[in-house]
């Protein structure tokens, strides 16, 4: 008995067969194909998988472990359409490499930047007393000379 409710009822073809049954049967269906590929790969997919918690990527060859080339080289001049072809993919990988890095800051930018940050902190903390001492030790501008009237 528990067998018979564990089980899902399921319509009878000529039920299913009915026009108002159309999106019925196609559900039926559906569900019969995910149930069947289930079954099929039932000893490759783990629960770990159908539930996304695994940890490491199974894969079928070494070639992108070991970042080998895939396909036919040429050295030499052996041919000559496989060396353009390879040349081609070199100028692709070389100028994403260049486009990863690109700055948008220079170095020298950045460290004056952050040079007036490390300043402006450390001004922040100061004592009164060593307040005191850099105001000292700057020297003070010349005054500007005021104006003096013409003599007649």
């Amino acid at each position: 008995m528990t067998n018979a409710m564990d089980s899902k009822y399921r319509l009878s073809k000529a039920v299913l067969e009915m026009k108002f049954m159309k999106k019925s049967k196609e559900r039926f269906e559906r569900e019969k194909e995910v149930e069947d590929s289930r079954a099929l790969f039932s000893d490759v997919i783990t629960e770990d998988m159908k539930h996304g918690k695994s940890k490491y990527i199974i894969e079928s060859s070494y070639v992108p472990c070991e970042d080998l080339i895939v396909g036919r080289l040429s050295f030499h001049g052996m041919n000559p359409e496989i060396e353009e072809i390879m040349k081609e993919e070199e100028t692709a990988a070389q100028k994403e490499i260049d486009v990863k890095n690109e700055v948008d800051v220079s170095d020298l930018e950045m460290a004056q930047h952050f040079g007036t940050v490390v300043q402006s902190i450390h001004k922040k903390f100061m004592t009164k007393r060593e307040k005191r001492k850099v105001d000292d030790e700057e020297p003070v501008p010349p005054k500007k000379p005021k104006f003096l009237k013409p003599c007649d």
